[in-house]
Protein backbone atom coordinates (compact mmCIF):
# COMPACT_ATOMS: atom_id res chain seq x y z
CA UNK A 1 0.00 0.00 0.00
CA UNK A 2 1.66 3.50 -0.98
CA UNK A 3 0.16 6.59 1.13
CA UNK A 4 0.79 10.26 0.27
CA UNK A 5 1.33 12.63 3.15
CA UNK A 6 1.40 16.42 2.56
CA UNK A 7 4.09 17.70 4.45
CA UNK A 8 6.24 20.80 5.84
CA UNK A 9 9.96 19.17 5.68
CA UNK A 10 11.32 15.94 3.54
CA UNK A 11 12.46 14.50 7.12
CA UNK A 12 10.71 11.51 7.67
CA UNK A 13 11.26 12.35 11.67
CA UNK A 14 10.22 15.97 11.63
CA UNK A 15 7.94 16.16 8.90
CA UNK A 16 4.13 17.87 9.95
CA UNK A 17 1.32 16.90 7.92
CA UNK A 18 -0.17 20.20 6.11
CA UNK A 19 -2.90 20.71 3.80
CA UNK A 20 -2.19 20.02 -0.20
CA UNK A 21 -1.79 23.77 -0.63
CA UNK A 22 0.74 24.90 1.62
CA UNK A 23 3.10 21.43 1.29
CA UNK A 24 6.52 21.68 0.66
CA UNK A 25 6.42 18.20 0.11
CA UNK A 26 4.00 14.88 -0.39
CA UNK A 27 5.52 11.98 1.39
CA UNK A 28 5.52 9.09 -0.45
CA UNK A 29 5.35 5.83 1.97
CA UNK A 30 5.40 2.09 1.07
CA UNK A 31 3.68 0.53 4.12
CA UNK A 32 4.01 -3.00 4.88
CA UNK A 33 2.27 -5.23 7.19
CA UNK A 34 1.41 -3.56 10.38
CA UNK A 35 1.86 0.25 8.84
CA UNK A 36 5.53 -0.15 8.90
CA UNK A 37 7.44 1.83 5.90
CA UNK A 38 9.21 -0.23 3.79
CA UNK A 39 10.33 2.87 0.84
CA UNK A 40 9.78 6.83 1.20
CA UNK A 41 10.27 8.89 -1.20
CA UNK A 42 9.85 12.85 -1.04
CA UNK A 43 7.89 14.46 -3.99
CA UNK A 44 7.05 18.21 -5.33
CA UNK A 45 3.51 17.15 -6.13
CA UNK A 46 1.65 14.03 -6.26
CA UNK A 47 -0.31 14.38 -9.89
CA UNK A 48 0.02 11.64 -12.18
CA UNK A 49 1.74 9.38 -9.21
CA UNK A 50 0.12 6.27 -8.61
CA UNK A 51 -1.16 5.62 -4.76
CA UNK A 52 -3.27 4.17 -2.75
CA UNK A 53 -4.41 7.48 -0.22
CA UNK A 54 -3.69 10.55 0.31
CA UNK A 55 -4.07 11.84 4.40
CA UNK A 56 -5.10 15.07 4.43
CA UNK A 57 -5.42 17.38 7.51
CA UNK A 58 -8.90 19.19 6.77
CA UNK A 59 -12.25 17.36 5.74
CA UNK A 60 -12.92 20.70 3.36
CA UNK A 61 -10.02 19.53 1.64
CA UNK A 62 -10.47 19.76 -2.85
CA UNK A 63 -9.80 16.24 -3.31
CA UNK A 64 -11.23 15.87 -6.83
CA UNK A 65 -7.55 15.37 -8.61
CA UNK A 66 -6.83 12.45 -5.84
CA UNK A 67 -10.02 10.75 -6.53
CA UNK A 68 -9.00 11.38 -10.55
CA UNK A 69 -6.38 9.47 -9.67
CA UNK A 70 -8.81 6.86 -7.91
CA UNK A 71 -7.29 7.15 -4.44
CA UNK A 72 -8.53 7.58 -1.17
CA UNK A 73 -8.26 9.82 1.28
CA UNK A 74 -7.80 9.66 5.04
CA UNK A 75 -8.24 12.40 7.59
CA UNK A 76 -5.52 13.28 10.40
CA UNK A 77 -5.32 15.99 13.03
CA UNK A 78 -3.83 19.75 12.23
CA UNK A 79 -0.16 19.23 13.14
CA UNK A 80 0.45 15.40 13.67
CA UNK A 81 3.87 14.02 12.71
CA UNK A 82 4.89 10.91 10.18
CA UNK A 83 5.03 8.46 12.98
CA UNK A 84 1.92 9.90 14.26
CA UNK A 85 -0.01 9.30 11.38
CA UNK A 86 1.55 5.93 11.13
CA UNK A 87 0.60 4.63 13.89
CA UNK A 88 -2.70 6.13 13.57
CA UNK A 89 -3.08 3.75 10.11
CA UNK A 90 -1.98 0.73 11.86
CA UNK A 91 -4.29 1.59 14.68
CA UNK A 92 -7.11 2.26 11.88
CA UNK A 93 -7.60 5.43 13.62
CA UNK A 94 -8.54 7.68 10.74
CA UNK A 95 -11.49 8.38 8.67
CA UNK A 96 -11.88 7.84 5.80
CA UNK A 97 -13.15 10.86 3.32
CA UNK A 98 -15.59 10.66 0.58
Amino acid sequence: MVVVIPVDSNDIEEGKITSISDANYFAFLKLADGAKVKNSEFKKSFSNEIFDYIVVNDKNEDLEEVFELGARALLARKNMYIEDILEAIMFAELDELA
